[in-house]
């Protein structure tokens, strides 16, 4: 599978994924459809976009820490970027499950956050070629 095949693939899923995953979270403390659709949408398109950015973020982190000791901590500045921006983004549209809404987003993004790293650091671009 190409890189560029694999990004769509998985903005595509990260979008499926968080628009169901959303309606469901706030269908439990609201019957609004007119707000779940609107917290859905955002959700999931904040999704897809983030899965976007994050990679980039964490490759271009990577390529400045790639010669650090612990370079698995490449992942904490993009997270915490992610994060953040996923909280004010639900705060400010006032989704009624906030926290139920981004839990899952911000674990599974930690999770793709250390396998991606993991497997570019696998790379002989990504190697640090210098002896401590």
């Amino acid at each position: 599978m190409t890189a560029k095949t694999q990004t769509i693939l998985s903005v595509l899923i990260s979008f499926i994924f968080y628009f169901t995953w959303t309606w469901y979270a706030n269908s439990r403390v609201t019957d609004d459809v007119a707000l779940l659709l609107r917290c859905a949408l955002i959700q999931s398109s904040y999704s897809a976009f983030m899965t976007l950015t994050f990679t980039t973020l964490l490759r271009w982190t990577i390529g400045k820490m790639k010669c650090h000791d612990h370079p698995y901590l490449v992942i904490i500045p993009p997270l915490l970027m992610q994060s953040t921006t996923v909280y004010f983004i639900n705060y400010l549209n006032q989704t009624p499950n906030l926290i139920l809404t981004i839990i899952p987003g911000i674990f599974f993004t930690a999770i793709y956050g250390i396998f991606f790293t993991y497997t570019l650091l696998k790379k002989p671009e990504y190697q640090c070629h210098t002896q401590h």
